[in-house]
């Protein structure tokens, strides 16, 4: 998430604007300037970049699928596109939500691999919410300005919703690691929920929504601890680590590929010349008629093919009554 700047911190700005105080030139030079990113070691990063890479991709399926399905729902055309996929720490992404949200808790599980009680959250925006509301309501989905809580009625429509994301998460991830998706409740206050430490690091994904003209935000947020064991069976599946190899055991590999090899039978032939002809002239050709070659009498080479590729040159005789070719150079 951006970071977001005090109403202290804008009204400094602006106070020094105005004073004309700014040393412009000191700006220009630390925006010039070669940045370094500042790295806490006390709280290191959870998540590679292939990680952030996979949960995209991963969230790119979803986003399609649940356009699709708010399309069937709401009667018209909706549009959805992943913005961003990047690790924080939890805490940022709590003060950045409003004191009434609308959270989905939803829990991962998968019985093989020993995966249960790894819970993520979705968090939709209260303008689309209260959209899509209005649409399901037989609304013209004008009414999305609310400033109140959420009924009862309300809370039950965007649960039987979160359900069928569930639904759409479990089909996203199948294509990466067998998953089932669960609704395990709906938050309306970012305080209730307990299960991610403040500083514990999360990857955030963010999908914009479309509906007409109203923009808003569907914002999936995946801890660390829930994705740690799916990431080490992942790896071990589909990730192949690079070793170095004995040279003794490679030089064994390839003479063993080699006999493998050497009893597959290849077809040799001895090409004596080519000519080219017409379609006209090879329909008029008739029992002894004779086809003229570009090969001059004189040329003793003659080319010898393996397969269709060009290998050797020799020269055209007889051994024991059958025409044979002796080979007198090789090509490749």
């Amino acid at each position: 998430m951006a970071e977001v700047l005090s109403q202290q911190q804008i009204d400094e700005l602006l106070g020094k604007l105005r004073s004309g105080n700014v040393d412009f030139k000191a700006i220009e030079e630390q925006s010039s300037a070669k940045k370094v990113k500042e790295y806490d070691f006390l709280s290191p990063k959870k998540f590679t970049r292939e990680q952030l890479r996979l949960l995209e991709n991963i969230f790119d399926n979803f986003s399609r699928l649940f356009a699709l399905y708010l399309s069937s729902l709401l009667r018209m055309s909706c549009q959805t596109e992943v913005l961003q996929a990047e690790e924080e720490e939890y805490r940022e992404f709590s003060n950045a939500l409003s004191d009434s949200i609308l959270v989905g808790v939803i829990g991962m599980h998968n019985k093989e691999c020993n995966i249960d009680d790894k819970q993520i959250l979705v968090e939709i925006s209260r303008p689309v919410s209260f959209y899509i509301l209005d649409r399901m309501l037989g609304g013209n989905g004008s009414g999305y300005l609310v400033d109140r809580d959420y009924t009862d009625i309300e809370l039950s429509l965007m649960e039987y919703l979160f359900k069928r994301m569930a639904g759409i998460l479990k089909s996203a991830w199948s294509n990466s690691f067998e998953l089932e998706h669960t609704l395990d409740r709906v938050e309306t206050n970012a305080q209730t929920v307990q299960f991610i430490q403040q500083d514990e690091s999360v990857a955030i994904v963010v999908i914009e929504v479309t509906l007409n003209e109203l923009k808003g935000n569907v914002n999936v947020c995946l801890p660390a601890a829930s994705l740690e064991e799916i990431f080490k069976i992942f790896d071990s599946r589909y990730v192949k680590v690079s070793k170095k190899s004995d040279p003794k055991q490679e030089k064994h590999r390839r003479g063993a590929i080699m006999d493998s090899l050497r009893d597959t039978e290849l077809t040799v032939s001895a090409v004596l010349g080519k000519a080219d002809v017409s379609l006209r002239e090879l329909l008029a050709l008739q029992r002894g008629d004779v086809i003229p070659l570009h090969t001059k009498v004189s040329e003793k080479s003659i080319a010898v093919n393996v397969e269709s590729q060009e290998w050797f040159s020799g020269e055209l005789g007889t051994k024991e009554k059958h025409y044979a070719v002796k080979i007198s150079k090789i090509l490749q």
